[in-house]
Parts: structure tokens; C-alpha cells; sequence
């Protein structure tokens, strides 16, 4: 099985478990302040209150849709695994709200060039046997001046890092004392520790790696935050994930 189906399949398998995560996110304070740090970024040349064209790339089971269709944005959302679509439809329509969801591959976009005012992702990079190729399709399908937005995380950096391993057992540790549960819940965690070792991103620094990618790519301008945790995650989320911290890393084209 070639690594781009495994991935597919790992996550047909976890879209049930991760629908019940944005259902919680939808609740809380992360509603606000995701759509709050996206929009931040938007392209300078919009005017003032005017309508994105946004394309949300592994939209999972829809939370940027959601949030960022109830601003009044046009949102197109796409996923590999039928599963998230689905779950991403429901969601939408629990809310009352629409958006153009579609499965495809992110590394191979059925959208014409300069399409969209900005492409986000979030906890999607990691994933992408071939990213480098992934990041050149989302800025053909930027229009000039339009920004890609990137959240992720050096989930796996601890397996090929001595020190953030020593981190990452003791806070491994301690969540499994406290909680009773490990760091990250999975409905298969053995196919999710494999994939993390073979994995192209696992191994990179990041966002430095990020950088760089988008620089040779043609980005005109490229920034990161290297920590977003405090403003997107709750305390539990912090103490779970203190040691691989969301960052946000992008580009205006």
C-alpha cells in the first residue's frame, strides 16, 4: 500500500473522534479566537467587510467552514477521507450554515490558478507524503497578493530528537497519572505511531522547514509565529500538548 492511501485510510477511521473534538471547540472560546487570528491575516488588498474566497485544505469535520461562514465568507473546504466530508456536512448543517465541501487531494487540486483570496490549513501538514508539492498547488490557486495560513505542530519531532523525547515521556507520564489516558487519543494510536515514523514532516523543524519550502516556492512574503497555543488552545490542551506548541507559519503571494 503506497504511503497517500495509507494516510487516507488511517483517517477515514478517525473522523468520528475528531467530530467530537470541534463539537467542543464550537463551544468554547476557540470559536472566536481561530476565526479571530485567520482573519487577521487576510489579504490587504480586500476592502473593509468584504467577502473571502477561502479554501480550508483538510477541512477534517469542518470546523474553519463553519466558523468562518457564519462571518459571512465564502468557504471551500476539501478532504481526502469521505468520512470527514461527511461528518463536516453534518456538522454544517447542525449549524445551519453552508459551504462548497468536496473530497480531494491536497497534494492535487481540481481548482483553476488564482482562484482563492487564502488557503488555510490546520493539523494537516504533518500528514502530506509530499508537501513541498502540496504547498506549490495551493500557491497556483492563491490569486496575487492572496495569503496562505499553515497551523501545525512538530507532533513527531520527539522520535528523532533526544531531548524533546525526555520531554515528551515525562509529560507522557504524567498526563497517564492525572488523567488516566495518554497524550493523544486515537481510535487506532498503533497505525498513528507508524505513520509518525515514516512520515516526511516528522523529522523537520519547524516552521523552519515551512519557510523555507515557501520561499523557494515564489511566496513574495513569508512570516511565523512560532507559538499560537496561548490565544487557540484551553489549559487542558496546553497541558496535554505543552511540548510540541501549535505554531502559525504563511505567506502572501
Amino acid at each position: 500500500m503506497d504511503m497517500n492511501k495509507r494516510i487516507k485510510n488511517y483517517w477515514e477511521g478517525e473522523a468520528a473522534v475528531y467530530s467530537e473534538g470541534i463539537e467542543e471547540e464550537l463551544m468554547g472560546f476557540q470559536r472566536k479566537a481561530w476565526r479571530e487570528i485567520i482573519l487577521e491575516n487576510s489579504p490587504d488588498y480586500l476592502k473593509e467587510n468584504e467577502a473571502l474566497n477561502i479554501l480550508d485544505i483538510g477541512t477534517g469535520p469542518g470546523f474553519f467552514p463553519i466558523i468562518l461562514s457564519e462571518a459571512g465568507h465564502n468557504v471551500t473546504a476539501i478532504d481526502i477521507t469521505e468520512n470527514m466530508i461527511r461528518y463536516a456536512k453534518e456538522n454544517l448543517k447542525k449549524e445551519g450554515l453552508t459551504a462548497q465541501l468536496q473530497t480531494m487531494n491536497s497534494q492535487s487540486l481540481d481548482f483553476k490558478d488564482n482562484t482563492f483570496d487564502m488557503a488555510i490549513c490546520r493539523n494537516i501538514t504533518w500528514t502530506l507524503d509530499d508537501p513541498y508539492s502540496a504547498y506549490q498547488e495551493w500557491f497556483r490557486v492563491l490569486k496575487p497578493g492572496g495569503k496562505l495560513l499553515i497551523f501545525d505542530a512538530c507532533w513527531y519531532l520527539y522520535l528523532f530528537d533526544e531531548e524533546l523525547k525526555k520531554k515528551h515521556e515525562e509529560n507522557q507520564k504524567r498526563i497517564k497519572e492525572k488523567y488516566l489516558r495518554d497524550i493523544h487519543e486515537h481510535k487506532d494510536p498503533e497505525e498513528g505511531d507508524a505513520l509518525g515514523k515514516s512520515l516526511f514532516m516528522s523529522d523537520k523543524y519547524r516552521p523552519q522547514w515551512d519557510l523555507k519550502a515557501l520561499i523557494e516556492i515564489g511566496f513574495s512574503k513569508v512570516f511565523a509565529t512560532v507559538d499560537i497555543t496561548k490565544r487557540v488552545w484551553d489549559d487542558f490542551g496546553r497541558e496535554l500538548n505543552g511540548d510540541t506548541p501549535q505554531f502559525m507559519v504563511g505567506g502572501e503571494k
